[in-house]
């Protein structure tokens, strides 16, 4: 796609609209075998059962964990020993790479009671969370902003990043959701009013969700930018909104 540029006009007020290819420059697939890891490292120097890690992690089948925990500990990356009837795994090596803060606490709000779509939701949230501090270069995490009575998902320790993530699918898999629709304004007013300086929404699942939002309702977003994994959308700037397709 050839890069365009529309010039939108408001009263005392002129900004620009680039759209463009591009990608973030950052990985955004996760598997099973790094978010077990990720457990781990963030537990460290704990141990952990293979019970404990399905339900951390939100990986199915449980025997799943079994085969991965089992062919991590033969190679080598995690450490293992026998506890009465049951195995607990750990890191030992304290100079691999941990996460600084703690990993997404998925919300089963945005995906409903469906077992399957709860664990792909846990695996994008975590990518997300990976993805967003790659793609800003700080680590983001869980957090509360000023008097904002919000947690949000993606936060930098300084508050000066703030960010949330959705996943997101059309209703019945092609009619617009407007419930999730009313969502996604709140949650671009609730960022809104934090005053970060980079404030962003970022999407998994079905990309027509926010694009669908934000041809209804881009003009009325002034510094909010959404993302989508493994691609940026919608960029947003105080001097220049820029969309990325």
């Amino acid at each position: 796609m050839t890069s365009r540029r529309l010039v939108l006009s408001r009263p005392k007020m002129q900004r620009r609209v680039a759209v463009t290819n591009r990608t973030c420059g950052a990985s955004f697939l996760t598997t099973n075998t790094d978010r077990v890891l990720d457990y781990l490292r963030l537990i460290a120097p704990r141990r952990a059962s293979n019970e404990e890690i399905c339900a951390r992690t939100g990986i199915r089948p449980h025997q799943q964990i079994f085969q991965i925990t089992k062919r991590l500990s033969d190679e080598g990356a995690i450490r293992a020993i026998r506890s009465g009837k049951e195995w607990e795994f750990w890191v030992e090596n304290k100079s691999a790479p941990r996460p600084a803060k703690p990993l997404l606490v998925p919300s089963t709000s945005d995906t409903g009671s469906d077992p399957a779509v709860s664990a792909m939701a846990r695996t994008f949230e975590v990518a997300a969370q990976r993805a967003m501090s790659n793609y800003f270069g700080v680590s983001l995490s869980p957090g509360r902003v000023g008097t904002v009575p919000k947690l949000f998902d993606l936060v930098s320790e300084d508050q000066t990043i703030v960010g949330d993530a959705k996943f997101y699918t059309m209703v019945r898999g092609a009619a617009p959701p407007p419930a999730k629709y009313s969502v996604i304004a709140e949650h671009v007013w609730l960022l809104e009013k934090t005053s970060a300086r980079s404030t962003f929404l970022v999407f998994g699942n079905d990309r027509r969700v926010p694009e669908q939002w934000l041809n209804r309702y881009s003009r009325l977003v002034v510094d909010v930018s959404f993302f989508f994994l493994a691609r940026i959308i919608h960029e947003a700037r105080k001097d220049e909104v820029a969309g990325v397709i």
